[in-house]
């Protein structure tokens, strides 16, 4: 019988319940190295204050993983704002990593032994290549995105006089530089997507990248037999606590809604979420309907017709897009949102670039319902078609065996 592979998954954070993108990802990851027979030690901070972990997002861990949280903010404190700012030091890399943080992990090594060590995010990276080096095992690290681009796209939508840019332009070129040094240090980078494989390349062209994507479990993730969706009604499932999505929610509520209102009056969009803004609820006016947090996503995406991601800065994959696409609901989004899903407009997934394309596109699919539901049923094919959790996890845990030898 071939031994179990031991493997210590470090995070930024507790990822149940699985309720955003980000958590979504760690938590899936660290679903199939259990499932596929990998004894899993989880290792992730949580902040009793901002984020506190319940005592039944701990008890879904543990059917998982040995879980060893530790107390820990990475908040960014006007402290840690002005410190990395006259250190000339990534902000995003330093609130990650502190001496408590090193004496807790080092404790951990010495009490459990591990044949591979796996970080997520790239703010975990130097964690992982501290156990790398202490314990003499190989480090892996799931580019969930490349994230020095998405500080530059946020730079880049900032005004060219802000203050606020030149601090943002800073951090960019601080996190370039730590991640160029991150990746070529680990025995092998996990990217999300063949574009950000390039773009690690062009850092650290030394470096070993396989690409392993997103997924879905299409069981999870299925519309229901009875369904009667509303014509009129669009849909977004995000988290807002994000500036970035916040900003684009902003852009099409303002942009884009008061225009398809204009047209047709019964068009409404449902957000769901958690942190939603208080100002949301001054847009009632013009069909938008802030319902926040819900502990099941998918009868809200049973009765919508139309999934929509108007993201401008970003990077790696956008699960949510890949759940609703499972759900039977085309998708109409930005190039950035949808970049890593090669889908074309037949799969479903309908890019748009501005405001016009947006009401062009939206329009063209409300009063066309019957080929809406067709593009629906295309989206489930191509999503249960490429985008597997047990699939894409089994590569990283097939490089991860080649690396030890197990």
């Amino acid at each position: 019988m071939a031994k179990k592979i031991r493997i210590l998954q470090i995070a930024p954070r507790f990822p149940f319940p699985a309720d955003d993108g980000g958590k979504i990802g760690i938590a899936n990851i660290l679903k199939e190295f259990s499932n596929q027979g990998a004894e899993v030690t989880f290792f992730s901070f949580q902040d009793n204050i901002r984020n506190k972990v319940t005592p039944e997002a701990l008890e879904e861990g543990k059917n998982y993983a040995d879980i060893k949280l530790l107390e820990h903010s990475t908040k960014n404190s006007f402290y840690r704002i002005i410190k990395t700012f006259v250190n000339y030091q990534s902000i995003y890399i330093e609130k990650h990593i502190n001496e408590k943080i090193l004496n807790y992990i080092s404790k951990l090594i010495q009490e459990k032994k591990f044949d591979v060590v796996h970080a997520d995010h790239s703010c975990m990276a130097r964690l992982a290549l501290f156990v790398k080096k202490t314990s003499n095992i190989p480090a892996g690290l799931r580019l969930h995105n490349i994230e020095w681009v998405i500080w530059k796209r946020y730079a880049e939508n900032l005004k060219r006089y802000n203050p606020k840019r030149l601090y943002v332009e800073q951090q960019t070129y601080f996190l370039r530089n730590e991640e160029t040094k991150i990746y070529s240090k680990m025995d092998v980078c996990f990217p999300i997507t063949e574009p950000d494989k390039q773009r690690a390349m062009e850092l650290a062209p030394e470096g070993n990248y396989v690409v392993a994507s997103a997924g879905v479990n299409p069981d999870e993730w299925k519309s229901s037999p009875d369904i009667n969706r509303n014509p009129n009604q669009l849909i977004l499932a995000t988290t807002y606590q994000w500036i970035h999505n916040i900003e684009a929610l902003k852009w099409f509520i303002e942009q884009v809604m008061p225009d398809l209102r204009k047209i047709n009056p019964d068009i409404t969009l449902n957000l769901i979420g958690k942190g939603q803004p208080k100002w949301l609820s001054k847009y009632s006016g013009i069909g938008v309907k802030p319902l926040g947090y819900v502990a099941q996503v998918q009868p809200y995406l049973n009765e919508s017709a139309i999934y929509i991601a108007p993201l401008f800065v970003g990077g790696g994959i956008r699960i949510k897009i890949l759940e609703a696409m499972a759900m039977e609901l085309p998708v109409v989004a930005t190039p950035l949102a949808a970049e890593g899903i090669n889908a074309k407009p037949e799969d479903g997934l309908i890019l748009s670039e501005d405001k016009d394309s947006f009401i062009k596109n939206i329009l063209f699919l409300i009063k066309n319902p019957l080929y809406t539901k067709s593009l629906g049923k295309n989206a489930r094919k191509f999503i249960t078609r490429e985008f597997s959790w047990k699939k894409n996890v089994e590569i990283m845990l097939n490089e991860y065996r080649r690396l030890t030898n197990l």
